[in-house]
């Protein structure tokens, strides 16, 4: 009898084992196990341009990054934070750059606690996270929390009030890959930087992509610059793989970080050589990541559903044969909707140069739409919004 039941002790222990192990997804970046893609209407169900309200307070020239609530969005310009509401009407905005208490050099990221009309600012340089209250007319300054060691992201934990800090593990310093810290700024979580190495060279180099944080409704989760995997994170702090993004060796590892050797302009960067991740979306049912090898830029799409990864160029782009407008290509991704953008005279010019009637696409009320925004917009108007609605 104890013989039989080690043996289905043992049994429940492997299944158990193998099914932990089975929920990881490995992902092969460079050899995608499906097609190419051609069309936006192949990954997504609606596509909607936004035109953003053109007004001198509200003038943008670049997007970080933006974060959307029920009924707003959010732009992080470095300078300054607008929001807008969901037909683009310009509400207000957080512009205090400067060295004073209540203001900021660079305003490097942002978080929103939108039940508690709650707004962080990361101010890059002095370290300082800023506390706001958004009102009816604007962000109202709080206090602000001296970071001893400064972090590159600031996110809030969903469903608590606890800030997730994020540093940089690409020039080998760190001790820490991040820490959970609640709003008077005692630590409640550290996680060690599992990456850390001492740096040889001399050379410093910077990169778009260092740790990446994406939310799907209340799931954070983290991919780290060093690594291939990809972690969601728990509302109790513990970090559980769930995909790994296999670059089978050539992405860049710590002994090329701590040896860099200096730049040479008849070479180019010494980092081109190394396969290189520059955006990873991650929304319900489809991952897609963004990569550079050998002068070659793609995106690969992981559909989540069907388990086959799928790709398209990152020259040409979706087509868009939803609505009409330009060709797509993913930004920005936030609570499982995607986001791109363009600026007006962009847009107005390959809509005057492109082919086509309304009635050739698959959704005549958004070609119609595309069609009247370009003949009302002028080339020197506010950004375009692009939101797209991946396909469930």
């Amino acid at each position: 009898m104890k013989l039989t039941t080690l043996v289905l002790l043992s049994l429940l222990l492997c299944c158990c084992k193998s099914e932990k192990t089975s929920s990881i997804v490995t992902l092969d970046v460079l050899t995608p196990n499906g097609p190419e893609l051609k069309n936006l209407s192949e990954i997504a169900s609606d596509i909607q341009y936004i035109p953003l309200e053109t007004t001198p307070k509200a003038l943008m020239k670049f997007v970080m990054n933006l974060k959307a609530t029920e009924d707003k969005y959010y732009f992080n310009t470095i300078l300054e934070l607008l929001c807008f509401d969901k037909n683009g009407k310009f509400l207000y905005k957080l512009d205090s750059q400067g060295r004073g208490p209540e203001e900021y050099t660079y305003l490097s990221d942002y978080d929103l606690l939108p039940e508690k009309n709650l707004v962080i600012v990361l101010a890059s340089v002095s370290g300082k996270l800023l506390f706001y209250n958004e009102t009816d007319s604007g962000f109202k300054y709080i206090r602000k929390l001296n970071v001893k060691v400064h972090p590159h992201y600031c996110d809030f934990i969903p469903d608590q009030d606890n800030i997730l800090l994020t540093y940089t593990t690409a020039d080998g310093e760190n001790k820490f890959q991040c820490i959970v810290i609640n709003q008077e700024g005692d630590t409640l979580f550290k996680r060690p930087n599992y990456y850390k190495f001492n740096r040889i060279s001399k050379v410093v180099m910077g990169f778009n992509i260092d740790n990446v944080i994406n939310r799907i409704n209340k799931t954070l989760s983290i991919k780290g610059f060093l690594t291939d995997t990809m972690f969601t994170i728990t509302s109790d702090y513990k970090f559980v793989p769930y995909k790994i993004l296999n670059t089978a060796g050539y992405g860049i590892n710590a002994d090329f970080l701590a040896n860099v050797p200096p730049p040479d302009p008849n070479s180019g960067s010494p980092a081109a050589k190394f396969l290189m991740l520059s955006e990873i979306l991650d929304v319900d049912r489809y991952l897609l990541f963004r990569y550079y090898y050998e002068k070659v830029a793609k995106w690969n799409v992981y559909d989540k559903n069907s388990g086959i990864t799928s790709f398209f160029d990152a020259k040409n782009l979706l087509v868009d044969d939803i609505s009409g407008g330009i060709n797509i290509e993913p930004k920005f991704c936030y609570d499982g909707v995607l986001y791109s953008w363009t600026d007006a005279l962009t847009f107005k010019k390959f809509m005057s140069e492109k082919s086509g009637k309304s009635d050739e696409f698959k959704n005549l009320k958004r070609a119609d739409e595309v069609k009247r925004l370009a003949e009302s917009i002028k080339e020197d108007d506010n950004h375009i919004l692009i939101v797209i609605t991946p396909k469930k």
